[in-house]
């Protein structure tokens, strides 16, 4: 394995000058000379320790990233934010995955209390990052919840998609209230008059905020809250198939459905071609996540999407100026969500002074019929 002395004889230059160019201090030489040491690097394949220039440095620029699982879109789409603030930057960062999806399955679904169960391995990712010199580190959720008592170090750190009751804690997430109140006024702007919710699990946070969204929503207008458009589902698609049933035996059926994942709306839709109702005409429907599926299905799901990408790069600068001379942060952000308009909803937008500046949106039905 080439070292640095070898790059330093290959370029025809001392050893500092080689370690100057490797550190991104290339003010300190030529162009020239930084140019000759990088093709000397190249050529020999020489690759700097990062962990031994983190700790021979008071600075270090390695990021820590626990992830809940990579496997999961949040989790993946949140890295490549990391990532791209990381480049940008020029930080590394070092990702220990917990592998959580089907470790924490029970009783046919994902139970996230279980995450509490490894307390151990979250530590021990976390020491392997302090060994090497991480400069901190971030949490990924694959589910944006309470961990409060998960983590206790004494490292920077900031929670991505995922929070605690520590008011002193560092946390980036979606607001989910806001979005929630702005897709069920739209459905009423257009006329719905029974919208019908298929909520997540009762204990869920996410779940209990998109639900005060709704009750927002029903409030602001003047419209009838009636507690038995509400059902609970578990974000599978059997669950959602299984609340849709119970909504459409109703005397009074809704006219709409905001649905708080798109795998129950996907439930949903299963239910309603059986009834042969229309989707889009006799009942309208809007998803949450704004999975990939949402393009495919039929007709195409209108959904929220979560910034997750722009969580990511927040949470890595915000870690970056806690770390980088202690610059103050807020300790709390949520993100904007987005309406994406498709068939099941044709979205039309409130007046600006209305929307704020909380959400944005955009229709893909007129792409899709383009």
């Amino acid at each position: 394995m080439a070292t640095l002395k070898d790059v330093a004889e290959r370029a025809g230059v001392s050893t500092a000058t080689v370690s100057y160019v490797m550190n991104n201090k290339e003010n300190k030489v030529s162009e020239t000379v930084a140019q000759k040491v990088r093709r000397a690097a190249r050529e020999l394949g020489y690759q700097p320790n990062i962990a031994a220039r983190a700790l021979r440095s008071s600075r270090s620029n390695i990021i820590g990233i626990v992830s809940e699982d990579i496997s999961t879109f949040q989790v993946n789409n949140i890295v490549q934010g990391i990532n791209q603030a990381a480049d940008r930057e020029n930080y590394q960062i070092l990702l220990g995955d917990l592998n959580l999806c089907g470790k924490i399955w029970h009783d046919g679904r994902q139970d996230y209390s279980l995450t509490m169960n490894y307390r151990k391995e979250v530590r021990d990712k976390i020491e392997i990052f302090r060994t090497v010199g991480a400069c901190g580190i971030i949490y990924v959720g694959m589910h944006d919840r309470d961990i409060t008592g998960l983590i206790r170090t004494d490292m920077p750190l900031v929670y991505a998609y995922s929070y605690t009751k520590n008011p002193g804690d560092y946390m980036v997430n979606n607001d989910n209230q806001r979005v929630a109140t702005q897709a069920v006024e739209a459905m009423l702007r257009q006329g719905r008059k029974r919208i019908g919710l298929i909520s997540g699990p009762v204990e869920s946070v996410p779940a209990y905020k998109r639900l005060m969204g709704y009750q927002t929503a029903l409030m602001e207008a003047g419209a009838a809250m009636d507690p038995a458009l509400i059902e609970y589902g578990d974000w599978s698609p059997y669950s959602g198939e299984k609340a849709c049933r119970r909504l459409m035996a109703l005397e009074e059926r809704p006219d709409a459905l905001f649905c708080m994942n798109d795998w129950m709306a996907v439930g949903a839709m299963k239910v309603l071609k059986e009834m042969g109702i229309a989707i889009g005409e006799e009942i309208v429907l809007i998803g949450f996540d704004d999975i990939e599926l949402c393009d495919y299905v039929e007709p195409a799901l209108t959904s929220i999407s979560i910034p997750l990408v722009e969580i990511g790069r927040l949470a890595a600068e915000k870690l970056i100026r806690l770390t980088a001379g202690g610059q103050e942060c807020r300790h709390r952000e949520e993100l904007p969500c987005q309406i994406i308009g498709r068939e099941t909803f044709v979205y039309e937008s409130a007046p600006e002074k209305e929307i704020g500046k909380s959400v944005k949106t955009v229709d893909k039905t007129a792409e899709m019929s383009a």
